[in-house]
């Protein structure tokens, strides 16, 4: 009996190590490693199957006047409500990660771009459907959202397809914040033009 405890806690212990460095500890989300590994089995196997993968990268609007004016903590309380609200809107084979700060990706398999708009628009609604409250304070946080598709065969696939939805990302900045944006040439060299300047 004393073996197996040991064993079933190595086991437990191997569990935890793999999680945490698959998993981003404040929202217990994939971690920008992860996610970009799942995206890019699902570009590959898109390839086999001829079907599109959607992708959309949100971050949240005006998160840093967040952090100054209620806290860090409610900083991150923020973060953590937004990741629940984004992995319950999503499919079971749909991904979604912290990409970084304040920074989500998602992960749409066999999505076109109509669907993958549609679902980004439901994504950004949920977010901004209630105020996040957190030690007797609440704030009504949104999201702009850039969406891109894949389509093309190339080596840099990965890449591209995260760019793309970069330019789309900054389109709906731009435009304004809490809204979603996909990737167009003009998007493009408008936010090529911002970081020349940057």
């Amino acid at each position: 009996k004393r073996i197996l405890d040991l064993q079933e806690q190595l086991v437990s212990a191997r569990e935890s190590m793999r999680h945490a460095a698959t998993h981003d500890s404040l929202t217990g989300l994939m971690n920008r490693g992860e996610i970009l590994a799942m995206l890019q089995r699902e570009l590959e196997r898109a390839r086999r199957e001829r079907k599109p993968v959607g992708v959309v990268l949100g971050d949240v609007d005006h998160f840093k006047s967040v952090n100054d004016t209620l806290g860090h903590l409610f900083g991150d309380e923020a973060l953590r409500e937004i990741g629940r609200r984004l992995r319950t809107q999503l499919r079971v084979y749909d991904g979604v990660g912290r990409y970084g700060g304040e920074e989500f990706l998602m992960v749409l398999p066999n999505c076109d771009l109509p669907n993958a708009l549609l679902r980004a628009n439901g994504l950004r609604e949920i977010v901004a459907s209630t105020p996040v409250v957190c030690s007797g304070e609440e704030r009504l946080i949104t999201m702009s959202m850039g969406v891109a598709v894949s389509g093309s065969d190339g080596k840099n696939e990965l890449e591209t397809l995260l760019n793309q939805a970069d330019a789309g990302l900054y389109a709906a900045k731009e435009k304004g914040r809490n809204r979603t944006e996909h990737f167009t040439p003009a998007s493009k060299k408008t936010a090529a033009a911002h970081t020349r300047k940057s």
